[in-house]
């Protein structure tokens, strides 16, 4: 219902807007290349060919970048863009200028890297342990997906093969190690993690919402297109008709999703994918034992109506069997011969029924996965999105504003390998400008095209749009790599400025500056719980969503039911990616430090102040047992030396004359070090990044 609200209500904006601007090509489709690198009259300025693009642009303005930022404010911008923690009390005390690189490389090796940049990603991929909508039922396995990408990010996937996998992993070759072929098929949870109305009555609604939502986080996250806007209607601005929409859908309705959840309106994603090296066989004992166990039951359940038939009659007859008469007629006797022998079978029954019971084989474990329909279809275009009047049908395909050839699709296929070649083809001219904006904008604060999920003429155009096509070009041309993309960002001079605010340049979009950056919800949390020395690092298998849905059946799990997940907490000490994200009912602190949506692709957070922040920070529980543990690990032997370390682990810096002061009158007049502590994790420096 809500897919086809949003449709209604687009097509609603549309034909009340202005006239749309003439139909000139996007800038976005035009093909990418290396560009040649601009001369600079600063010559000495330049440490990499970044630096070029983005001085170039400052000297045509008359505008000179800001000097470099101070060593350990660099340290400390680098620690949170790549893993979002602060640095150590020890690294800090032996960090020099020179060190950068090194320290970027260990970073990146950083098994803490991809917990940060994994959860840019679930921004993208709108994850979520629920299905949301008016049946929000729980996803008990999203969590397998969740640590794929954690694990995507850190191994360093090709950007290329990370689309494969997650659009079409089941259909790749099998990679040679299980636990990367378990990782092709789990990272298919990208298409399954999404809204559903699992309370849908309408089948057919059903599958064509499912679909929609499908298409609109493919073409979003890698494509930075709103396909999703032509499902009733030509798109209005971009060049997508209603009949390119169809024909993805099809792609995707000929598509069976194994999410492992169910209702009495929805079953047909009830099934999972087994995963590990003989997941399949070991599933197939599983349904065979499943199988040989009803057969002994229906067996079972005839002895045991025959017995209970001869029971009453015998009673009807006014005799007890269990009292068994010294005499009776002889019809009688015969009956409660046979009642002796028939109990004696259903006695036998159930101890075979135990006895195989017994021998149940262990199950595999289990992800949300997809897999090819058995039977693939085309899509009809549904008349103005009304799925009771379907038109002609569309071949499965792609957009074809996009000038890439797709693959022939074959009768028996879905489409979906042949889409994830698509996506991820090199003269794809979207797929790597988007990617490439995207880790752009998590490096900088700010992508080269500010609407990263908007490359469509609604969406901004990119401030350096040379530089943009320069780095699409290089990133293709050296392997799809984020890990070598965000290296050399970020061992740009660009990178490594001061964040000192000027007049001549407030928007800072030509970068004359570095720009601030507000902590996101995760690593705000996760900082406190660092300098607190609660955070446990071990990647967190599992989830308590899966936890509370153990001993619940599958039609049970739904939020609000019987209270279930009505009272989950944050009280982990996990990384803050490890929590369990509900839809519509997202822990406080992630809910009031913006996170993401997770009902909508969400390439760009946003970043508001409230009061409801401060006065969450004031009274959470979590926030004054660390600020607590905070004060007790205090290193040194003075006061004064505790308060320069308390700075230090806080804010990567020496405090200067006033704050020691401060300091040290605020100690005086509370002589609390934990309300101390409370005030500096409180404070604005700690929750912002120069």
């Amino acid at each position: 219902m809500i897919p086809r609200l949003i449709s209604w209500i687009c097509l609603i904006a549309v034909t009340r807007a202005e006239s749309p601007p003439p139909a000139e090509p996007l800038w976005s489709l035009h093909p990418f290349g290396l560009q040649t690198q601009p001369s600079v009259k600063n010559k000495a300025w330049p440490r990499s060919r970044v630096d070029y693009f983005i001085l170039s642009r400052l000297e045509k303005e008359n505008l000179t970048p800001n000097g470099d930022a101070e060593s350990l404010t660099l340290l400390r911008r680098a620690y949170f863009d790549l893993i979002g923690l602060p640095p150590p009390l020890e690294v800090q005390e032996h960090f020099t200028q020179d060190q950068f690189p090194a320290v970027v490389d260990a970073l990146l090796a950083s098994p803490e890297f991809g917990a940060r940049w994994g959860r840019h990603w679930l921004d993208v991929a709108r994850y979520a342990e629920t299905s949301g909508n008016t049946r929000n039922m729980a996803y008990v396995l999203a969590w397998r997906y969740r640590n794929y990408v954690v694990r995507a990010f850190n191994r360093d996937t090709p950007f290329d093969e990370f689309i494969r996998e997650q659009v079409a992993g089941d259909l790749l070759p099998p990679a040679n190690d299980p636990a990367r072929r378990d990782d092709q098929l789990l990272a298919t949870g990208f298409l399954n993690v999404g809204t559903k109305s699992l309370g849908e009555q309408d089948k057919d609604l059903y599958d064509m919402n499912v679909a929609d939502d499908q298409i609109d986080a493919t073409c979003h996250a890698f494509l930075a297109l709103s396909a999703n806007c032509a499902r009733c209607h030509d798109h209005k601005f971009d060049p997508i008709p209603t009949q390119d929409y169809h024909a993805l859908a099809g792609i995707f309705r000929s598509t069976q999703n194994l999410s492992g959840v169910q209702t009495n309106n929805v079953t047909k994603e009830a099934d999972a994918m087994p995963l590990g090296p003989d997941g399949m066989q070991r599933i197939a004992e599983v349904k065979q034992h499943e199988k040989d166990l009803a057969d002994m039951q229906k067996d079972y359940v005839e002895v045991a109506k025959k017995r209970n038939t001869m029971r009453e009659e015998l009673v009807k007859a006014g005799f007890d069997p269990a009292r068994k008469p010294v005499t009776m007629p002889k019809e009688m006797m015969e009956k409660m011969s046979t009642l002796g022998t028939l109990e004696q079978d259903v006695s036998a029954w159930q101890k075979k029924l135990a006895e195989k019971q017994k021998t149940a084989p262990v199950p595999p474990p289990l992800g949300m996965s997809v897999k090819e329909a058995e039977t693939p279809i085309d899509c009809p275009v549904y008349d103005k999105g009304e799925i009771k009047k379907p038109l002609a049908p569309v071949k499965r395909g792609a957009l074809s504003a996009i000038p890439v050839k797709l693959a022939a699709i074959g009768p028996k296929e879905s489409g979906r390998r042949q889409l994830a070649d698509w996506i991820a083809s090199p003269q794809n001219p979207l797929t790597a400008r988007v990617i490439v904006n995207r880790v752009w904008q998590h490096v900088f604060g700010r992508g080269l095209v500010e609407t990263p999920d908007d490359f469509g003429r609604m969406g901004s155009k990119p401030s350096h749009p040379e530089l943009h096509d320069d780095l699409a070009a290089r990133f293709v041309r050296d392997g799809w790599s984020i890990k070598a993309l965000i290296r050399e960002l970020m061992l740009s001079r660009t990178y490594q400025l001061s964040s000192a605010s000027r007049a001549d340049d407030p928007t800072n979009v030509l970068l004359a500056r570095a720009n601030k950056k507000r902590l996101e919800a995760e690593p705000l949390r996760d900082a406190m719980l660092f300098i607190g020395g609660s955070l446990n690092l071990a990647p967190r298998e599992g989830s308590p969503v899966a936890d509370k849905a153990k001993d619940i059946t599958p039609q049970g799990r739904e939020v609000g039911r019987k209270h279930f997940l009505n009272d989950l907490t944050d009280d982990t000490t996990h990384r803050s990616i490890y929590l369990p994200i509900v839809r519509g009912a997202q822990m406080p602190m992630m809910q009031c430090f913006n996170a993401a949506d997770p009902g909508q692709v969400i390439g760009s957070r946003s970043a508001s102040i409230t009061p409801a922040q401060s006065l969450l920070l004031m009274n959470s529980d979590l926030v004054m047992l660390q600020a607590e543990s905070f004060a007790k690990r205090l290193p040194g032997a003075t006061e004064d030396e505790k308060l320069i370390n308390a700075w230090k682990m806080a804010f990567c810096r020496e405090p200067r004359a006033g704050e020691l002061t401060s300091m040290r009158d605020f100690l005086r007049l509370k002589g609390d070090w934990a309300q101390l502590c409370h005030a500096l994790m409180q404070s604005g420096e700690f929750q912002a990044v120069d």
